[in-house]
């Protein structure tokens, strides 16, 4: 084994044996920056991401959590792209005067679960809001934002996203 294998599989070591004693930036910081995706899988899910087999989440994925435990439910054999950002809370952090206003306390701020079903492929630079439910063997093309649940088995794209067509 080669040096750079060697300080590879430290630095994978070091980074599973520790995910329990990290500060929250850390875990962030390492599943959204850290090449290797076996580490990210593990650091997504200490934030409330869950990821079935075979799915592969490139680098970059972002995630606005939820206030519960689970904030993204992902299927087998999804793939995300760069870039990717799933919203499960959409609450303004420091509004206090917008909080006011009942349209926006009653139809804007969300906080729910995203859900990804099983063959999934999600194009880059694509924002998917809480509650959303992508239905199976969908598409979702790249720079998309996706503002309602996404058919089985179908195509997606633009912003807001809307159906293309058919897949199936």
């Amino acid at each position: 084994m080669n040096s750079i294998a060697k300080l590879d599989n430290f630095i994978y070591q070091v980074l599973n044996k520790k995910i329990d004693k990290m500060p929250s930036r850390v875990i962030k910081a390492v599943a959204l920056y850290y090449p290797d995706a076996r580490i990210r899988k593990k650091y997504l899910k200490k934030m409330g991401v869950l990821m079935g087999k075979g799915t592969y989440a490139n680098l970059g994925l972002k995630v606005v959590p939820s206030e519960k435990d689970i904030s993204v439910k992902i299927g087998d054999n999804v793939s995300i792209a760069p870039n990717v950002t799933f919203i499960a809370n959409s609450a303004p952090n420091n509004g206090k005067e917008i909080l006011k206003i009942d349209y926006i306390r009653e139809k804007l701020i969300k906080d729910e679960m995203i859900i990804i079903e099983n063959d999934v492929w999600i194009g880059a630079d694509v924002t998917i809001l809480p509650g959303i439910k992508v239905g199976k063997c969908s598409v979702i093309g790249a720079g998309s934002v996706v503002i309602k649940d996404i058919e089985p088995y179908s195509i997606y794209a633009g912003v807001p996203a809307k159906k293309i067509r058919n897949n199936k």
